[in-house]
């Protein structure tokens, strides 16, 4: 367990721990010489738990009280999940006492503990009058249950009984989900003469052992673009100021780590982790509560674990938020961060020095369009009100099919399968990557099915269209692997049938009378005979067939697949469209597109009727228009 120290400069914090731990926790020169905490210092506490029977170790964050240094101070508490406060009894709530109280607020702290030091200079009615204005202040700040202390680290007065309390606080630490993934906010990085290279910090979740490997993830690499970590090795290990085999999360850590890496790469609010996240993370959107009003755009400046940057805040539900609110917002930040799902960001004004307010994150990857609206909003309103993992997977499960590989980095957790088919009511199908509920491979084969039959209404001169096609239609932004499953599904139901390379609904089906089979005959012989598209009135010509009854036969013709209408009344034979498609394919494969000149000249064609054989490949999805060329979009459409 970690507990952080929180309070106004000068009022005792460094003292305490002394008292509390034998160490002093001043660890720089400068520090000592001032008498003033300039970085964070560590201390630990052994004592004996009467949960485990067994000696256990209590981890203590000393930060600096005063304002210069608060990057520090949000260092030390941001990866901690209890907190004393230390107010003097001599003076009382100070402006950084109220800061420090305000933060801790914001990070939603497990437990607080007040501590009211420099007993022995207070008389006894002093003590009591402070600890009835801090039982108030607490209060109004949201903290319903305070336990407030009173001691003095200079004769030891009450350091016992806050022992006693520090004690009982740790044996009842609720344990973290030992199943995640091993994080590690670095805050220090030293050599140490003959064991090499040794960074510290605390363990945010999961585990490790001597001889592990981690994932070195550098911030300034994320600010490049790059998420490739390092590999590096456990060599030896601290936990809580102990000589370990293993540590785990709410631990200090000491790591003595090898690797292709040296001291100079390593930074504060670098990590070391088990799960390397697959994106960089320059947008997020957060659960935001208000501490003060907030505007809409407004520049924030963020801190998170050990590291921090700037940003703005985009608010999605209003254009300004008051003080006590809590709303939705989405976070652009400046430099990316190195974020999972339900990380606590805390915001500051960058010109003010003042507390904004806080946000979980809840969205790692939001979408570029369409953040504002009500079913989009209603999803986040119901995200936010979850905090467990098997909650969250489920949540999100029932809404779409999800990639393992994102939920595994996003969660920074290796069992999201298991996870998935523990919480999930529905059957659970995995397709490739993706994790599918039975309910959603229902609505999707009845989208798919429903679009196919309005694409008949609407497109009736035409037998189908390409499965490419359909996918843009039917389930664009949905996983590919499970829309290519699920058609096959339906094609095996014969639900939908492949005609040519065109799929179609079953009941989308025509037969040529015997008489219009002839009159097919005799038109196929004429297009085998010369290719290129024809008009229906030429056709009709050749044919010596009315016009009128040629464009309906024509029409039924289209949508039987044996031809293809590329504009309204001018026909081509489909194998005509096969041998050019072919050609087209091979083009690009050695020049990666297709310029309208380069199409003229493999198709031998004019220019009027080349383009319009162009505009129909793009309309059928086998290829798409950039700029003045062309490049292959659907490349199995139109084969023979």
């Amino acid at each position: 367990m970690i507990i952080a120290t929180a309070g106004h400069v000068d009022h005792g914090k460094t003292h305490l721990l002394q008292a509390l731990t034998g160490t002093n926790a001043d660890r720089l020169p400068e520090e000592q010489k001032r008498g003033l905490t300039i970085d964070l210092g560590y201390a630990f506490m052994p004592y004996h738990s009467q949960q485990t029977q067994q000696q256990e170790t209590l981890g203590f964050i000393d930060v600096p009280g005063h304002e210069k240094f608060l990057s520090n101070m949000l260092a030390g508490v941001g990866t901690a999940h209890h907190a004393m406060l230390i107010v003097a009894g001599d003076e009382g709530m100070m402006a950084q006492s109220y800061e420090h109280l305000a933060i801790l607020r914001l990070l939603a702290m497990d437990s607080l503990t007040v501590v009211i030091t420099k007993s022995d200079l207070t008389t006894l009615e002093q003590q009591q009058q402070l600890e009835a204005q801090l039982i108030q202040l607490l209060f109004q700040q949201g903290f319903t249950e305070p336990k407030i202390f009173h001691c003095s680290a200079f004769t030891g007065d009450g350091i016992d009984v806050l022992k006693a309390h520090l004690i009982t606080l740790a044996d009842n630490e609720k344990q973290q989900q030992n199943d995640l993934g091993f994080r590690l906010a670095i805050d220090r990085a030293f050599h140490v003469k003959g064991a090499g290279l040794v960074v510290t910090g605390t363990a945010l979740s999961g585990s490790i052992k001597v001889g592990d490997s981690l994932n070195f993830v550098r911030h300034n690499k994320l600010k490049q673009g790059q998420t490739q970590a390092k590999t590096v090795r456990i060599k030896g290990l601290h936990a809580q100021g102990k000589t370990a085999q293993t540590a785990t999360a709410n631990q200090r850590v000491a790591m003595n780590i090898v690797g292709d890496i040296n001291k100079n790469e390593l930074s504060r609010g670098d990590w070391l982790v088990n799960i390397v996240p697959d994106a960089v993370i320059n947008r997020v959107t957060i659960a935001m509560a208000a501490n003060t009003d907030i505007k809409h755009w407004q520049a924030v400046q963020l801190f998170h674990a050990a590291a921090h940057t700037t940003g703005r805040v985009a608010l999605l539900e209003t254009d300004k938020t008051k003080a006590g609110e809590h709303v939705l917002a989405e976070i652009t930040f400046d430099s990316p961060l190195c974020l999972a799902e339900q990380d606590r960001l805390l915001l500051r004004d960058p010109a003010l020095k003042t507390n904004l307010g806080s946000g979980i994150v809840i969205d790692l990857l939001p979408p570029n369009r369409g953040k504002r609206k009500a079913e989009r909003l209603a999803y986040l309103t119901q995200r936010a009100k979850l905090d467990s993992l098997k909650d969250i997977i489920a949540f999100k499960l029932a809404n779409k099919p999800q990639s393992i590989s994102e939920l595994t980095w996003q969660h920074q957790s290796q069992h999201i399968e298991k996870v998935a088919s523990s919480h999930v009511e529905n059957d659970i199908t995995q397709y490739g990557d993706f994790l599918c509920t039975s309910e959603y491979q229902v609505q999707l084969q009845q989208n798919i099915i429903e679009k196919l039959a309005l694409y008949h209404q609407q497109e009736n001169d035409h037998i189908g269209l390409g499965k490419d096609r359909l996918y843009r239609i039917a389930a664009l932004n949905q996983p590919a692997a499970i829309f290519n499953e699920l058609l096959a599904q339906l094609l095996a139901q014969q639900s939908i049938i492949n005609t040519r390379g065109w799929l179609h609904l079953a009941s989308h089906q025509l037969q040529l009378t015997e008489l219009e089979q002839k009159s097919w005959q005799r038109i196929a012989q004429i297009m085998q005979q010369n290719s290129t598209p024809w008009w229906v009135r030429d056709l009709a010509n050749e044919c010596d067939l009315d016009e009128d009854e040629l464009r309906a036969l024509s029409y039924k013709l289209a949508q039987l697949g044996y031809i293809s209408a590329i504009v309204k009344d001018r026909y081509v034979c489909h194998d005509y469209l096969i041998s050019i498609a072919n050609r087209v394919r091979e083009h690009i494969e050695h020049h990666q597109k297709l310029e309208t000149a380069e199409f003229r000249t493999i198709s031998q064609l004019g220019r009027k009727v080349a383009i319009q054989i162009l505009e129909y490949f793009d309309k059928i999805g086998f290829t798409k228009r950039k700029f003045n060329y062309r490049e292959l979009r659907d490349e199995g459409l139109l084969k023979g």
